[in-house]
């Protein structure tokens, strides 16, 4: 027997490894008939063939075996290495994290409060509002008899202006005028 070639995925032929060669007891019964593996002149050549063949495939297993072994630690590596490079990073974030979570908590209790006091002067303003329109109002009422009065005084005023002399009214007043008559008590008793 010249050797085993093993086709690797990656490589098209490697080289043939030789089989171990199993030593020939002939003291020791081996399977089946009597024929043991080491009589490989007295087995018959299909049966050869078979354990030939066997022996072919598990060696292939088992390199496919230590081939796919040997693939997930790399990957097992691989990973590791992801790990070592990205925990520093996730650690950086985390605490970015807390540090942006505080300052949004420190945010939010500073917008309540300036909610609060905004509603405050909001209530004074809408009070302030009010009491101006009351002042304005009094302040409307106090004028208006004074603009009445001031009105009505302008408009006899100049009604008086507007009378000729010509007209009745006005001849009322001038001529002559009665005389009261005035009595004293002492002079009739």
């Amino acid at each position: 027997m010249a050797g085993i070639k093993i086709r690797d995925a990656n490589e098209e032929t490697t080289p043939a490894v030789p089989l171990p060669k199993v030593p020939s007891n002939e003291n020791q019964s081996p399977h089946g008939a009597g024929q043991g593996v080491g009589n490989n002149a007295a087995m018959d050549p299909k049966k050869l063939k078979r354990v030939v063949a066997s022996r072919e495939y598990s060696q292939r297993y088992r390199m496919k075996q230590m081939q796919y072994i040997a693939q997930l630690e790399a990957g097992v590596k691989a990973l590791e290495a992801q790990v070592a490079i990205t925990y520093p990073k996730i650690k950086q974030v985390d605490n970015q994290n807390a540090l942006l979570r505080a300052e949004n908590s420190s945010m939010k209790e500073k917008l309540c409060a300036l909610s609060t006091e905004c509603m405050k002067k909001e209530a004074e303003y809408e009070e302030l509002k009010k009491q101006k329109d009351e002042l304005k109002q009094l302040s409307l009422l106090q004028q208006s008899p004074i603009a009445e009065t001031s009105q009505a005084k302008q408009h006899s005023f100049t009604q008086l202006l507007n009378v000729t002399r010509d007209d009745p009214g006005f001849n009322q007043l001038v001529g002559e005028a009665p005389v009261p008559m005035i009595q004293d008590q002492d002079l009739e008793n």
